[in-house]
């Protein structure tokens, strides 16, 4: 593909930043976003950082809490939640505070984004509401991608999915459903996280790779999520990948 026909997804994938091990990737990642998280305190005097779950993430959070940050000024949600109490171990707030919010970064103000006990919609608003106590835009966003070609809880094929993807909803979170267990899900629209200065797709494994790929190369957003956010104008995003 020329350049002049080159579409914004394909110019990110073309861009992408590659390492040999998932080590180098995760301590990669982990220093650019304290570099970004530094300049929006300096910035504001306060910065905000949105963090996905999922095993993949835990190197990063485990390098970034090492690094010396005014984490008392640093104010920390999630992408997506599963629906689930959060001492289950299906938790991402659960995994954020076992893997993130340790020692100097334990001073951190974190706000999870699900609220047990009450229906999709009131956890919609309490999902919203929690949002809206970060600084924004976001300063720093670190998404994931799953096999089947999912971003933050925006499924291929879920009835929710237009909705999550309409950039002029006034929605900040949808509940979803997955594929697998932990069915029900919350995920941020993709017009909050287009929200932000600055984002990263982080992936690991050459069959993710090989997703990402087939998405950018097949256009189908309701196929591939993770299409929509490469394809956007709004805000670069940064894939960081290791085979």
């Amino acid at each position: 593909m020329g350049i002049g026909r080159a579409t914004p997804a394909t110019q990110t994938l073309e861009a992408a930043q590659r390492f040999a091990s998932p080590a180098q990737t995760a301590g990669a990642l982990a220093q650019r976003v304290s570099e970004v998280i530094r300049y929006g305190v300096k910035a504001r005097g306060r910065a905000s950082l949105l963090v996905p779950g999922g095993r993949t993430p835990i190197p990063v959070f485990e390098r970034l809490r090492t690094l010396a940050l005014p984490w008392d000024q640093v104010y920390v949600s999630l992408t997506d939640e599963r629906r689930v109490p959060e001492d289950d171990e299906a938790s991402n707030a659960r995994l954020v505070r076992t893997h993130l919010l340790q020692e100097d970064a334990a001073r951190a103000h974190f706000y999870p984004l699900h609220r047990e006990g009450v229906g999709e919609r009131a956890d919609e608003a309490a999902c919203g509401a929690a949002l809206g106590l970060l600084p924004r835009p976001f300063d720093a966003v670190i998404l994931g991608m799953g096999s089947d070609g999912h971003t933050a809880s925006m499924f291929p094929d879920d009835p929710a999915l237009s909705r999550a993807l309409d950039t002029a909803t006034d929605s900040r979170c949808v509940a979803t459903q997955a594929p697998d267990a932990p069915y029900a899900r919350l995920t941020l629209t993709l017009n909050t996280l287009l929200q932000s200065r600055w984002i990263a797709l982080h992936i690991t494994g050459a069959a993710k790779w090989a997703t990402l790929r087939k998405a950018v190369d097949g256009g189908d957003t309701h196929r591939f999520p993770v299409h929509a956010l490469l394809n956007q104008r709004h805000v670069p995003v940064h894939v960081y990948y290791s085979p």
